[in-house]
């Protein structure tokens, strides 16, 4: 009896000092996230946020959306403050998360321009658009610069660009003709900007989207499941693919050497060597997909957007919690007849 009562003293005590102590528990992360797509039937553009890490989805800013005018990308710099561009030089922002949007004018420098990517460092954003259109503001959005590319990057889409600091920014883009793609870079805050011209004829490729962690690790991707790799900011590029006959729509970085793309027809690749090999991971949903967006919390939670690839029009939400092993619908092509094109996580706070 004194040896039971003994054992249940003592465990006791170690539950009393586990509690008491300062143990540390690992915290659950949690996020938002938002999405944007096409305009509804009423011509007003999807902006769907989520509060609860991506399980469920309201709309917002649908009192202040202009009629008909899409949103193609948005960016969050936190759980509070977000941006979001589109068509017809529509640019907007909130400071609270969503639950009040602002209407950026932007006339004066991009009247009427298509908004088609953007990107944040620190007090200065990045907007790149068509006929080879890249803009920043560093007085948040209140006044525009608009940067003097090359002649020649008039003809393009700039559809990617990524400020990695206040000096170095990479813009990236695609048209229908050849030569398809152009790459840009910036060393001095986009006073001025220089062609790259990638090994192995990769520029014949169009370019969707340029990403980074830092200035040495760099990944460029876009048309039929091309991409371009460099670990040295840029002083050698390796080039990649194609993997298949499939754009590579949209990508994150996890770190130097680990990322997970989106691409066309339920493709959902990973790397954790950067690119040397990508395992496909199982889609979800309505089939006959394009998946433009993707953004993760870590390497457990993400996100993935995707479209319908033809007729009827149709949007899906994706979600994981386990590194990809499963993908869930969490917004089905049944609730979103329309497509959308991008996602933007933000851990929230404790």
């Amino acid at each position: 009896m004194m040896k039971r009562s003994l054992i249940w003293t003592t465990s006791l005590l170690l539950v009393v000092f586990a509690i008491t102590s300062c143990i540390p528990f690992p915290k659950v992360k949690t996020y938002r996230a938002w999405v944007v797509g096409q305009t509804d039937t009423n011509g007003i553009a999807m902006l769907y946020f989520s509060d609860d890490s991506g399980k469920t989805w309201t709309r917002q800013a649908m009192d202040i959306l202009p009629e008909g005018k899409s949103l193609e990308d948005v960016l969050s710099v936190d759980q509070n403050r977000v941006w979001a561009c589109g068509s017809d030089g529509l640019l907007m922002k909130t400071v609270n998360g969503g639950s009040d949007w602002e209407i950026i004018e932007v006339s004066e420098t991009a009247t009427d321009s298509f908004f088609a990517f953007l990107s944040i460092f620190e007090d200065r954003i990045w907007v790149s658009g068509d006929s080879g259109l890249v803009i920043f503001s560093e007085d948040n959005g209140d006044s525009w610069t608009v940067c003097d590319l090359p002649e020649n990057a008039a003809d393009y889409l700039i559809q990617g660009i990524h400020a990695i600091n206040q000096n170095v920014i990479y813009a990236v883009g695609n048209k229908s003709t050849p030569r398809a793609g152009i790459v840009l870079k910036s060393e001095n805050g986009g006073q001025n900007w220089d062609e790259i011209d990638l090994p192995n004829n990769y520029n014949d490729n169009g370019w969707i989207g340029v990403k980074a962690t830092d200035e040495n690790h760099i990944v460029i991707y876009g048309g039929q499941g091309h991409y371009a790799v460099t670990a040295n900011g840029g002083k050698q590029w390796v080039t990649g693919g194609p993997l298949f006959p499939k754009d590579l729509n949209s990508l994150v970085m996890m770190d130097g050497s680990t990322y997970w793309a989106a691409c066309d027809f339920d493709t959902i690749i990973l790397t954790e060597n950067s690119g040397i090999s990508w395992e496909e991971q199982p889609s979800a949903g309505t089939s006959n997909s394009f998946l433009l967006g993707i953004d993760a919390l870590d390497r457990n939670n993400a996100l993935v957007v995707g479209s319908s690839a033809g007729y009827p029009q149709f949007g899906k939400i994706l979600r994981t919690t386990d590194g990809g092993n499963n993908w869930e619908v969490v917004l089905s092509a049944e609730e979103c007849p329309v497509t959308l094109s991008h996602v933007s996580i933000a851990e929230k706070s404790m």
